[in-house]
């Protein structure tokens, strides 16, 4: 049985990773090194503790059969902070010893000043390699470059070669960093000559950081090489290394893995490390499996941190197991089992994304905690990320932690210090949002480098204000990224001369800068593009939107077909979007395929129609997972049992392998019946056994079968408790606190209670929810649940609008458009409702649309207003209806167009039919009007089909026409009381 096949038992051995703490033990010959560290403190033996010390840093063979050597730094450290207080011969070296320990951050925090202190004793003994590593760490800080001298000089005189190294950097003159340099250079080799390992590797680690030039590298493996003969263990690693890059001449895959073998059976737990990981993560050298297999179980058996990680990716693990892999890495690494920086933040990573582990960010942030406190950068931002990113983690100490070490960072010229910090107070990380002092660290990082990433952050707080004036300030810094390459800032400089609110606006300046983006393959410049088009109106206006997509697929842009055939099919060109699709089709594109069966069996009214384009469209799959689910799903679609059952493997395969979303499409196949099969207990199973594999879209999807009721009996009370169930994995995921806010704003499964939706809101909307912004903006400006802030909600619409929910636009038009919110301002709800037109909200085209009929702050513009309309008419929109009446009545009453009884008519049947109330009355007057059985009868039809939705008037009237037969139907409240509303 090979190794990667075994299952968990394997994993046991992890569970005794945690490294034990100190015992009191008697003297005895069996004691371990561990133990005797005890013994030895006791009995104050200088000489002994040194010696331990020594061992437990360089680590013991696990075993006879195992020969990897574990190092236990705590142990190590607690014997070395003793033996530094023993006077004696022994002191200075356990001070040298103890000062790399602290260096290092092994075995406990790092600790720079008594790590400088100690070293400093040390040089008064004449120790040379104290001298070197006391001047080199002060190299790297502020204002020491003087004292970092006088101890290289120290160094180089007591003979040691590489201070001349540290030496030449430090010197500004290129003659006298040659001749420094030249010095090191033969006194190394001197070194050398008479057998000094350590001289050797000083030369390899000389030429290979000097340049990656071929000839310095071969220098560097030639001297790693020597140093390795002559007994230096490290070295050889780095002859591995150095033979397996790939980016060099030297790369000899087969010896390096030789050379990582012999360094891992002289006991060099790194070498076993780079092995396992090559083979895990497919890397250049190819490593077998045979040679993975052997040392990812000498890896498991010596307690290793790491390999639990790798280990764990490759099992296929039950949710149980899964949980106990991921405890006993945790619990090692927070025992300090992992010394490497490198691993320790591979590890965060891994609890902060779920790779190989439970996901985890609490513990993702408490292992980045460990390395920032060790004095790594890298470590640093990817705890300040999380802070930042998740209100849950935004503890005092944390966020103390990631300010203290931020502000340390931007204080020295950090760019990415400033950036952070600057994050932290747009985003209220320390309790309320500060503009200014987010645009202060902004402008100090940008004055420090021309960062687009900079720009963007600084147009982004100026646009996130609902000052006017401020909004207008974020366009230069949107002109400058702009310019630098930035295709986000380049679209949002389109729209802002194609709106004209923070800048002129500037038709033709808008329409280059899209054409531009779209150039760069920015295919949301090109949807963006077209609407534009449309939103000017005229005669030439479809056909330019036309243009720009048939001018993008001639470019190649393979994203451009998919893109045009849903702006014909969203314009009411279903037939010409098929013949789009149909061509890209045939050009093997997968996605064009896959929309074309959708469009085809829309069209035909019939799931088996266009079924071939499936069938070619798993011929040309596109790897990437998303799209892979999408197919599958579809592939169930058709009454093909073939193709349904490549579907349904397709899912399974996907669920198995943990891809977002396939467990859900699999068990919607049963629980909807699509592909002709319905069991909707299987598919209930399918996501139960996806939810105890932590699969947070599962566990969403069966609180959202039990809160809707229609598939399955509805239980308010359970859906809630599956929200709660994903909010306890994941405190800020957006969607579970979304469903958590409308359960208590509307009384579902709890009480209601308005106050704990808006809590919910603004988790799920610090979180990213672009929904949630919207809605808690909603919420401000009725004072739902929060204090009534007008400034506050149409902050909140306007952010969640910029950053992609259509439906704020109108939500925002609206409160200039009425008495809510701000003063009333046609202009502004014109050009906000605009906006959300161009972005597909249909809501939004009908108020474009009418504000065009009408002048309400625009100039009037029939033909663009009834395009609009026709456009919002001819979408999928739940309002569409709406539209369709909004035309009838253009037609009807001539606004900007003749009169058209016939038009008007065609457009309120057709109203009517789509599902509008309002519609199906105001047909049932004209139909009244007529004043003929037929007409009257057909009149009562339409107004009990309104009242069946709720209509009041319609009611009102059957009642009036003695023809009401409420019998069905019970509507609340209404009273005749012959007022027409």
């Amino acid at each position: 049985m090979r190794l990667r096949q075994w299952h968990f038992f394997i994993l046991l051995a992890a569970g005794y990773l945690v490294v034990s703490g100190p015992t009191v033990v008697c003297a005895a010959p069996t004691a371990t090194p561990a133990e005797q560290v005890d013994l030895l403190i006791q009995q104050s033996d200088d000489e002994g503790l040194l010696k331990v010390a020594k061992q437990l840093r360089g680590g013991l063979a696990v075993s006879a059969d195992n020969p990897l050597r574990v190092p236990n730094f705590p142990k190590a450290r607690q014997a070395l902070e003793t033996a530094v207080t023993l006077p004696g011969p022994r002191q200075a070296e356990a001070k040298l010893l103890l000062a790399k320990m602290m260096l290092a951050g092994e075995g406990g925090p790092v600790d720079v000043d008594r790590a400088l202190a100690l070293l400093d004793d040390v040089i008064k003994a004449g120790n040379a390699e104290a001298a070197y590593i006391r001047g080199q760490k002060l190299a790297s800080l502020p204002n020491r470059d003087q004292e970092a001298r006088d101890n290289l000089n120290l160094a180089l005189r007591l003979g040691d070669g590489a201070a001349a190294f540290e030496l030449a950097k430090l010197s500004g003159a290129k003659p006298a960093q040659a001749a420094m340099t030249g010095f090191g250079l033969n006194l190394l080799r001197q070194r050398v000559a008479r057998g000094d390992a350590g001289a050797a590797f000083d030369l390899g680690g000389y030429y290979r950081k000097l340049s990656d030039k071929p000839e310095d590298q071969k220098e560097a493996l030639a001297w790693y090489r020597k140093a390795a003969q002559l007994g230096q263990t490290a070295a050889v690693v780095w002859v591995a290394r150095l033979l397996g890059n790939p980016d060099t001449p030297l790369f000899d895959p087969t010896a390096a893995i030789e050379q990582y073998q012999t360094a891992a059976r002289d006991g060099s737990i790194e070498a076993a490390q780079e092995l396992v990981r090559d083979f895990a993560d497919a890397g250049p050298l190819k490593v077998p499996p045979d040679v993975y297999d052997v040392w990812i179980a000498k890896l498991i058996d010596a307690k290793d941190a790491t390999a639990v990680l790798y280990y764990s990716q490759a099992l296929q693990e039950t949710a149980e197991q899964r949980r106990q892999s991921s405890d006993q890495l945790y619990e090692a690494t927070m025992a300090g089992d992992v010394a490497n920086v490198d691993d320790l933040i591979r590890i965060g990573e891994s609890f902060r994304d779920g790779a190989g582990v439970v996901i985890d960010q609490t513990r993702a942030a408490s292992i980045f905690r460990l390395g920032v406190r060790n004095g790594s950068n890298a470590a640093l931002t990817r705890f300040a990320h999380l802070v930042i990113d998740a209100p849950s983690l935004r503890s005092q100490e944390n966020v103390a932690l990631a300010l203290e070490k931020l502000s340390g960072l931007a204080a020295k010229g950090s760019v990415t210090g400033q950036l952070l910090l600057g994050d932290m107070y747009a985003k209220g990380v320390m309790g309320q949002v500060d503009e200014t002092k987010a645009i202060d660290l902004y402008r100090r990082a940008l004055a420090a480098a021309e960062s687009v990433e900079v720009l963007n952050r600084l147009a982004d707080v100026y646009l996130s204000s609902a000052d006017m004036n401020k909004r207008r300030k974020a366009f230069p810094y949107i002109e400058r990224a702009s310019r630098a390459g930035s295709e986000s800032a380049m679209l949002k400089e389109a729209e802002a001369y194609a709106d004209g609110e923070i800048v002129g606006q500037d038709f033709d300046r808008a329409v280059a800068l899209y054409k531009k983006a779209i150039s760069l393959g920015a295919t949301d410049a090109l949807v963006s593009l077209a609407n534009l088009y449309l939103s000017r109106g005229g005669e030439t206006a479809f056909r330019d939107a036309h243009k720009a997509f048939s001018d993008a697929i001639a470019a190649g842009n393979r994203e451009a077909p998919v893109e045009m055939a849903r702006f014909l099919k969203a314009n009411g060109k279903l037939d010409e979007a098929i013949d789009r699709l149909t061509a890209a089709a045939r050009k093997n594109n997968s996605s064009a395929a896959v929309e074309l069966y959708e469009y085809a069996s829309e069209r035909a009214q019939d799931p088996n129609v266009g079924a071939q384009w499936l069938r070619l469209a798993l011929k040309t799959m596109s790897d990437v997972p998303r799209e892979k689910v999408h197919l599958a799903s579809v592939m169930l679609m058709p009454s093909d049992i073939r193709l349904n059952l490549q579907g349904a493997a397709m899912l399974r395969e996907l669920a198995g392998a943990k891809i977002p979303g396939a467990a859900v499409a699999l068990s919607s196949v049963y629980i909807e019946g699509k592909g002709d099969v319905k069991d909707v207990p299987a598919g209930l199973e399918l996501l139960e056994q996806a939810s105890q594999k932590g699969d947070v879209d599962a566990i969403l999807k069966l609180g959202d079968l039990y809160m809707d009721g229609k598939f399955v009996e509805g239980d308010g009370e359970k859906a809630v408790n599956y929200y709660r169930a994903v909010i306890t994995l994941h405190p800020d995921d957006p969607v579970a606190n979304m469903r958590m806010a409308r359960a208590y704003r509307e009384g579902r499964g709890v009480e209601r209670n308005l106050a704990v939706a808006a809590t919910y809101l603004k988790i799920s909307s610090d979180a990213g929810s672009r929904m949630a912004t919207r809605d808690l903006g909603l919420a401000y400006i009725w004072g739902s649940g929060v204090e009534r802030q007008e400034d506050k909600a149409v902050q909140l619409l306007r952010s969640a609008a910029e950053h992609g929910f259509a439906f704020a636009w109108h939500d925002l038009a609206e409160t200039y458009g009425s008495a809510i919110g701000p003063e009333v301002d046609a202009s502004q709800n014109f050009r906000l409702n605009m906006r959300g037109a161009r972005e597909g909200h249909v809501s939004a085209m009908i108020g474009a649309g009418v504000a065009l009929l009408s002048g309400f702050g625009t100039q009037r513009d029939p033909e663009a207003g009834i395009l609009w309309l026709e456009r919002a008419s001819a979408s999928s929109g739940w309002d569409a209806p709406d539209a369709m009446h909004r035309l009838a009545e253009v037609y009807k009453f001539g606004i900007g167009v003749d009169k058209d009884p016939k038009k008007a008519r065609e457009w309120e049947l057709r109203a009517a039919n789509a599902g509008s109330a309002t519609a199906m009355f105001h047909l049932a007057l004209d139909l009244e009007a007529a004043n003929t059985d037929a007409s009257k009868a057909e009149a009562i039809k339409w107004l009990q089909r309104a009242r069946a939705l709720q209509h009041v008037q319609a009611a009102k009237k059957l009642k009036r026409m003695g023809a009401e037969d409420l019998s069905s139907v019970s509507l609340q409240g209404v009273e005749d009381n012959d007022v027409e509303e």
